[in-house]
C-alpha cells in the first residue's frame, strides 16, 4: 500500500498514513487520455499534460455524497491541469504530498507542506502538480454551499462567494476540518460510509463538513473581512500586500511595520499570534512560492541566481537551505525536473 508522508504530525495518526478512500476506488492507470476522459466524467472537461518524462500513474479514488464527495488523487508523474472554469463547483485541494502551483483567476499561489486553498468556479483555472503530488480534495456544490454561506454568515444576496488564495491547515479550526475529513475517509475505509445516504445523520455531517469550510478558508464572508475581527488582521492584510507588491525589493521590519501603519514590535507580536511566524519568516516565505512557480514554469533564459534575485534573495546558500526545508529539494533540482532533464 502506498504511503504518504502526513503533513499533519502533531497529532499523528498511523490511519492516515495509507492511501486515503483506498476501498472506493474510482479508477487507475497510466495512460494519459484515459485518466482526462475519467475526471471529466466526475470534474469537468480540461486539458492534461504531462510535463517530463517520467511515467504516469493517476490513482483516483472518490465517496459520493449528497452535496459533495471526498476525492484522493495523483498523477504520479509532474502534471498540468487546465480546466478553465469550473462553473457547478468549489474544489477544495489539499497536497499531503507533493505541491501545487495554482492560477484561479488573478489569484497566483502554491499549496502544500500543509497548506491548502479553494478554487473558485466561475473564473478559469490552470494548475501544476509537483512529481508524486497526492492530494486529497473536496468537491462541492456551488449553488448548495452558496445557499450555506447566504444563511449562516450573511453572504449578500447578490454576491458571489468568493474564496482567496492558501491558508495553513495544520492548527486551530483547519485542523479540525482535516480531522472531520480524514475521519469520513478512514470510516469509509472499514466499511461505514457516513456520507451519501438520505439519513438525516448523512445531511448533517455534509452540512458540518462545509460550514467548517467557510469557517476556516479565507473568503469574501463578514468573518473575514475587515469588521469582526479587530485591528491585528487589518495590520496583517495591509503588511503582507505591501510585501507581495514588493518582493524583489530589500526590505527591513520596519519598512514593513510602516507601511501597515504600526510598530516593529507590534507588527512581531500580531504576526505571532496570528501567523505563528514572524513577518520576515512570512515574507521569505511569499518570496519562496514565486521562486518555486518560475523554476517550475521555466522560459529557455530562466536560471536559478537569475530568478532568485528577482525576488530578493541575495544569499543563495540560505535560500538552498529553506528552500529544501520548504519544498523538499534544492531550486536546481526544481529547474531540471520542469525541463525534463
Amino acid at each position: 500500500m502506498t504511503q504518504l508522508a502526513n503533513p499533519f504530525p502533531q497529532r499523528a495518526n498511523p490511519a492516515q498514513a495509507a492511501t486515503p478512500l483506498s476501498a472506493h476506488p474510482l479508477f487507475v492507470t497510466g495512460e494519459l487520455d484515459e485518466a482526462r476522459d475519467r475526471v471529466s466524467r466526475v470534474y469537468c472537461d480540461h486539458r492534461l499534460e504531462r510535463i517530463g518524462r517520467d511515467p504516469m500513474r493517476v490513482t483516483h479514488n472518490r465517496l459520493d455524497g449528497a452535496q459533495l464527495s471526498v476525492n484522493f488523487m495523483t498523477y504520479g508523474a509532474k502534471a498540468q491541469i487546465v480546466p478553465g472554469a469550473l462553473e457547478s463547483f468549489y474544489l477544495l485541494q489539499v497536497p499531503l504530498r507533493g505541491f501545487a502551483s495554482v492560477t484561479n483567476g488573478a489569484d497566483h499561489y502554491v499549496i502544500g507542506g500543509g497548506s491548502g486553498a479553494v478554487l473558485n468556479p466561475d473564473v478559469e483555472t490552470s494548475m501544476i502538480w509537483s512529481d508524486g503530488c497526492a492530494q486529497i480534495m473536496l468537491q462541492l456544490d456551488r449553488a448548495f454551499i452558496t445557499s450555506l454561506a447566504r444563511a449562516h454568515f450573511g453572504l449578500p444576496g447578490e454576491s458571489a462567494l468568493r474564496f482567496r488564495g492558501p491558508t495553513d491547515l495544520r492548527q486551530g479550526t483547519g485542523r479540525d476540518l482535516l480531522e472531520l475529513i480524514f475521519h469520513i475517509s478512514r470510516e469509509a475505509d472499514m466499511g461505514h460510509v457516513v456520507i451519501g445516504d438520505a439519513s438525516l445523520l448523512s445531511r448533517e455531517l455534509e452540512r458540518t463538513l462545509i460550514l467548517g469550510l467557510l469557517e476556516t478558508l479565507p473568503s469574501n464572508l463578514s468573518r473575514h473581512g475587515e469588521t469582526g475581527r479587530g485591528p491585528s488582521p487589518r495590520i496583517i492584510r495591509q503588511a503582507e500586500r505591501f510585501m507581495e507588491a514588493n518582493l524583489g525589493e530589500p526590505l527591513s521590519l520596519a519598512d514593513i511595520a510602516q507601511a501597515a501603519g504600526t510598530s516593529s514590535r507590534t507588527l512581531q507580536v500580531t504576526f505571532r499570534t496570528h501567523r505563528n511566524m514572524s513577518p520576515m519568516e512570512r515574507l521569505r516565505d511569499f518570496r519562496l512560492q514565486k521562486l518555486w512557480a518560475d523554476l517550475s514554469n521555466p522560459t529557455p533564459e530562466t536560471t536559478v541566481t537569475e530568478a532568485a534575485t528577482r525576488w530578493g534573495f541575495s544569499h543563495l546558500g540560505r535560500l538552498t537551505a529553506d528552500y529544501r526545508r520548504k519544498y523538499g529539494c534544492n531550486p536546481v533540482e526544481t529547474l531540471r525536473q520542469a525541463r525534463g532533464q
